[in-house]
């Protein structure tokens, strides 16, 4: 008898764990929850200056890296 329930106790367990993850599929594919998670990403960076030198950093690279090609 105990067995059993210990059994039915670990497939309960298992059961709400696939719908729990069901469900958090579910909100991460919503186009809303999509948007939400962009905007707040873009605005987190954007408070870091470091984000922006890091970008300036890159174009000055590639324009170098072009100008490097066309003297050869």
């Amino acid at each position: 008898m105990t067995v059993r329930k210990t059994v039915r106790k670990t497939l309960r367990t298992i059961d709400a764990a696939f719908r729990d993850g069901s469900r958090a599929r579910d909100a991460h594919t919503s186009p809303q929850f999509r948007q939400d998670v962009q905007r707040d990403r873009r605005s987190t960076l954007r408070r870091f200056d470091t984000v922006e030198h890091a970008l300036e950093d890159r174009a000055k690279i590639e324009k170098s890296k072009g100008a490097k090609a066309k003297k050869k």
